[in-house]
């Protein structure tokens, strides 16, 4: 797993110099904040206004997550007459078919929220197995705000 660094973090992700918030010691917008080069000027920051007493609603955890990569023994266990309505769904799910195929060559990582979403189409087929992918990592999550 990579070492947290300021240049690890996508360059339009806002971040918090709130060091105030009850929060700041668990969430990697103040870890990042805390990164950032001594020269910087200018970034997209996190305002007061999302901090709703002890909560706020740009929170995002510093701990690094599961992402999984590569789908490609997902799809082969499950009986051919689902596989094709999963896979149109995932088709959708992912923006097209290409961007499904750069995600199940592992060419992209799936985050939490897309894990979920996938197990969510799993289910409503009815497989009640969660889906299995090719491999996991532990990596910081920056999600999109």
């Amino acid at each position: 797993m990579e070492t947290l660094s300021y240049a690890l973090a996508p360059k339009d992700w806002a971040i918090c110099f709130q060091h105030d918030c009850p929060m700041a010691n668990k969430c990697l917008r103040h870890a990042v904040a805390l990164l950032a080069p001594s020269n910087l000027t200018h970034h997209n920051t996190v305002l007061p206004a999302a901090r709703k007493g002890d909560t706020c609603s740009m929170f995002a955890t510093a701990e690094p997550v599961k992402i999984m990569r590569g789908m490609r023994s997902m799809l082969p266990r499950i009986y051919s007459e689902k596989v094709t309505a999963i896979r149109q769904e995932l088709y959708k799910m992912f923006g097209s078919v290409a961007t499904f195929y750069r995600y199940r060559d592992g060419r992209h990582g799936i985050t939490p929220e897309l894990q979920a979403r996938i197990e969510s189409v799993f289910r409503k087929h009815g497989i009640e197995e969660p889906p299995t992918y090719d491999d996991i990592t532990l990596a910081y999550h920056f999600p999109r705000e």
